[in-house]
């Protein structure tokens, strides 16, 4: 089992990253800027990946986990070998927006399922394990990728290649064909029974919780949703202020990257009544309504799940492990997806190059990083949780001083001797930080946690990192300039890591005895 959603999980990076070795001919061929390019790494997926990470999350909880995760593999898959398929923007966005949606149901599923098959000795170097997918697929999409496009470009250097496919089309149609196998695979994986209190209160109607998480997100759904659960009338007055400051915050947004960004990198997308819709316009309403959904679902889960609302948003060192995770993928993202191209443009080699060395570095870093922060956290975590925290910690900022030294390296050689050491430390921080976040919350909530984490690193680390990468790059005219800006935020994350390291035991010791009372009562 550990085995096949480790795979499962290097293939959805692979679907998922190929996109950063592609970045040069995808511009080239339809016209983009660098901040269309992060729109399309991160946004696009970003969003609909987190928003749909919480009902699914909340149907890891109560319905079939192994189903789950061969129907997300089928899907994301089609939709990777679709983006084959695209002729413009528009049809690469949407495909990757449904990939976002089809990856979504597979990582709160598998953190349930290793959860309930190992004990809370070993889970964080299961976990770790799990997560070593993340650096196989990494390190595939980077080869495999730029393989394949100088492969067919060589193959047909002057046009008239099959249906006019370009190396990029191919290379997408590629790296989705193997999860189709796969599922197939997955499909005789066994179910492990549910762990502790609430195991024996598993819902006959799984999917009406489901369906009641979706309409909590999804506007206008989430109106009626508020007016169902019978909200009282200062439930509405904060939602509604909520809605019109996000909504007032994206147009803002809007009219300030619109107007600080180059004439040359300022196009319109399309028009809607002779109103000009840039990339920047659609970021902007993606993530307003991707935050709105989030906050919209915190309101609903506050009303219909007290205990869960308390324990995820109500915990103080739960909201500052979140924050944390967040910012961290916010720098994470904002380096590999623009590390790729940042080498191919800088040292002026072929894709395949690039994409072979750095994906063999990043394969063997990852590995490396995850499983050493697993083991690493379950050793000096034994007995005291802020263990695990300080392994985090340190895999959080070591980085900083080491990337600009990267970066500017004379060779892609020398850039790879640091990529080594940086891939290996940004790994190694997941899994300490994700047993934490299972030991924060009753059994009965690890897959609407996990769904939590999913959806704080991927909508801000995802959404925003690679897209302001590419905005500061358009700006400045410098891609390294643009990849350092998201360092920035460095300070509050280290901020939200001595919160979460100051009052994690105290947390931990409550979670444990609400779960030994609640274990007394079942």
């Amino acid at each position: 089992m550990l085995a096949t959603l480790m795979a499962a999980l290097a293939l959805s990076l692979l679907d998922r990253q190929v996109l950063t070795i592609l970045a040069g001919p995808i511009k080239a061929d339809l016209g983009l800027s660098d901040a269309d390019v992060g729109l399309l790494i991160g946004t696009t997926f970003a969003v609909f990946y987190a928003l749909l990470g919480i009902p699914l999350g909340r149907l890891a909880d109560s319905w079939t986990r192994t189903r789950m995760v061969v129907l997300g593999l089928l899907g994301w898959s089609v939709m990777t070998m679709f983006s084959g398929l695209a002729r413009n923007l528009w049809q690469l966005a949407i495909a990757r927006t449904v990939v976002g949606i089809g990856e979504a149901s597979a990582n709160p599923a598998a953190y349930s399922l290793i959860s309930d098959s190992f004990p809370k000795r070993q889970r964080a170097t299961a976990l770790a394990i799990y997560s070593t997918g993340v650096a196989f697929g990494l390190g595939a999409s980077l080869w495999f990728g730029g393989a394949i496009v100088d492969l067919w470009n060589g193959w047909y250097p002057h046009g008239g290649a099959p249906f006019g496919l370009k190396g990029w089309q191919v290379a997408f149609l590629a790296v989705g064909a193997p999860g189709l196998f796969l599922a197939l695979l997955m499909a005789w994986m066994r179910e492990p029974a549910r762990e502790g209190a609430g195991a024996s209160a598993i819902a006959v109607s799984p999917f009406l919780g489901f369906w009641a998480e979706l309409f909590a997100i999804v506007p206008p759904f989430t109106l009626l949703n508020l007016a169902r659960l019978r909200a009282p009338r200062r439930t509405w007055i904060v939602h509604i202020a909520v809605l019109v400051a996000i909504v007032a915050t994206a147009a803002g947004m809007i009219w300030l990257t619109n107007t600080i960004t180059p004439p040359a990198k300022h196009r319109a997308m399309f028009t809607i009544d002779g109103m000009a819709i840039t990339g920047h316009a659609i970021h902007w309403t993606a993530l307003a309504t991707g935050i709105y959904g989030i906050f919209s679902w915190a309101q609903s889960l506050r009303l219909r799940d007290a205990a869960a609302y308390a324990l995820i948003f109500r915990s103080p060192p739960m909201l500052a492990l979140l924050a944390a995770a967040a910012l961290e993928m916010f720098t994470n993202y904002g380096l590999t997806s623009w590390a790729p191209f940042y080498a191919v443009t800088t040292y002026k080699l072929p894709l395949a190059t690039v994409g072979f060395e750095m994906g063999v570095v990043a394969a063997l870093a990852g590995i490396i990083g995850t499983n050493l922060g697993g083991v690493l956290a379950d050793f000096f975590g034994h007995g005291d949780p802020r263990g695990r925290l300080y392994v985090s910690l340190a895999a959080m900022t070591l980085p900083v001083p080491i990337v600009p030294i990267m970066l500017k390296a004379t060779t892609l050689t020398g850039m790879l001797e640091w990529w080594m050491l940086v891939g290996t430390l940004v790994t190694a921080w997941l899994a300490p930080a994700a047993a934490t976040a299972q030991e924060l919350v009753l059994p009965r909530m690890r897959g609407t946690c996990a769904a939590a984490l999913t959806l704080a690193m991927t909508m801000i680390g995802l959404g925003l990192g690679p897209y302001t990468a590419g905005l500061v790059s358009d700006v400045t005219g410098d891609l390294f300039t643009g990849i350092m800006s998201v360092y920035a935020v460095v300070p509050i994350l280290v901020a939200c890591m001595i919160v979460v390291i100051a009052t994690v035991s105290r947390q931990e010791a409550k979670v444990a005895s609400f779960s030994a009372a609640a274990a007394a009562d079942d």
